[in-house]
């Protein structure tokens, strides 16, 4: 019995650098088969031991190890073979949960084999997939190159996404800080392409973290974040550009009745201007003059300059519309658009047109 204790062994020991589908039996004999009578041993209770195994042997077992890592070894990996996803199941059977997905371009760990199934690990997804989902062996180290994509990672709170390469181009959609996204292609300027959704746009080199990597598997809860972030996403994005919508209306609306102000305004060119005066006809000063137009309009202002420069809103000289008041140190006029206003002048020259920029602009308001 010592003896066939020790073939036995022997045997076991044999298998264990064998490949055993989980769930299948296989049976040897405690000795040789010239014995008569001796027992069979089913050894489907060493299942545990065979597969361990398989999981630390199987380079000695398949050609499954295939992209090499910075250490100079290979792993056992596998990729997508499906034009746009795979589910990823809790058990090798279509009618069984399914966990996550394997999407088209992805990467996975083989963890074994199963009559038709492949179980893998991708990402924080373990599961199976059909075999056929899959390239492994020589057809997976035959593309593993194509399988390579450059990752963005967000080191910004907040950036913009947007339809070229530079601050001037129109913002697409923003993402946060931590958020990873497919660079689509080579950087120009240092503005690097991504794909964020369904969006493709341009991100700023100076606030993402470019590395190659793999696409791996998104586990259902992944993917209904993922949903959530880009749904919230896409409502502030509405919202932005409603607003935009609202702020460009109100400021046509303001230039419709800033240019009105302006046409009463140049009704008046080449009156007097008289020191002290608010007659548009008779004669005003500088104040007088854009006090007594605005008063035409139902709005009344400061008789001072000085008090002016508090009134309405103020509004950059680059984003100033007809009608806006610009002050200067000691004068006043009303902006006319390209650069020019109308005002009161001087006694020589009375109410005419000059240039906005004939003198140091203290501010401009906006009280339409």
């Amino acid at each position: 019995m010592k003896a066939a204790r020790m073939k036995q062994k022997l045997i076991l020991s044999a298998l264990a650098g064998a490949i055993v589908v989980p769930g299948s039996v296989i049976t040897v004999k405690a000795a040789d088969s010239s014995e008569e009578n001796v027992p069979v041993i089913p050894v489907a209770g060493i299942e545990s031991i065979v597969k361990e195994s398989y999981q630390t042997n199987v380079k000695e077992n398949i050609n499954l190890y295939l992209v090499q890592n910075s250490e100079g070894e290979y792993l056992n990996m596998a990729f997508s073979n499906v034009s746009d996803y795979a589910y990823i199941r809790s058990a090798p059977d279509e009618a069984s949960d399914w966990v996550g997905k394997l999407y088209q371009n992805s990467a996975a760990e083989v963890l074994e084999y199963n009559e038709g199934w492949t179980k893998i690990r991708s990402g924080s997804v373990e599961g199976y997939v059909p075999a056929d989902c899959l390239l492994t062996g020589s057809s997976a180290e035959a593309h593993a190159t194509e399988y390579e994509q450059n990752q963005a990672t967000v080191n910004a709170d907040l950036l913009n996404v947007r339809d070229g390469q530079g601050t001037d181009a129109g913002i697409l959609t923003q993402i946060t800080a931590g958020q990873q996204y497919e660079v689509t292609g080579e950087a120009v300027n240092g503005w690097y392409p991504v794909k964020v959704g369904e969006t493709n746009g341009w991100v700023c080199g100076d606030y993402i973290d470019v590395q190659k990597q793999y696409a791996y598997a998104e586990s259902k809860e992944e993917e209904e974040q993922r949903i959530a972030r880009e749904e919230a996403a896409k409502q502030a994005e509405e919202a932005r550009r409603q607003q935009e919508a609202l702020e460009a209306a109100a400021i046509k609306d303001q230039a419709a009745g800033g240019q009105a102000v302006i046409d009463y305004a140049c009704q008046f060119i080449g009156n007097p201007y008289v020191w002290g005066g608010t007659s548009l006809t008779e004669g005003a000063d500088c104040s007088g003059f854009v006090q007594s137009v605005y008063a035409n309009f139902g709005i009344s202002l400061p008789r001072t300059t000085w008090d002016m420069e508090s009134v309405g809103t103020a509004v950059n000289y680059e984003d100033a519309i007809p009608g806006d008041i610009v002050l200067y140190d000691g004068h006043v006029g009303l902006y006319m658009g390209d650069g020019n206003i109308v005002n009161a002048m001087n006694e020589s020259d009375g109410i005419g047109i000059c240039s906005a920029t004939y003198a140091p602009i203290i501010t401009v308001r906006r009280v339409l």
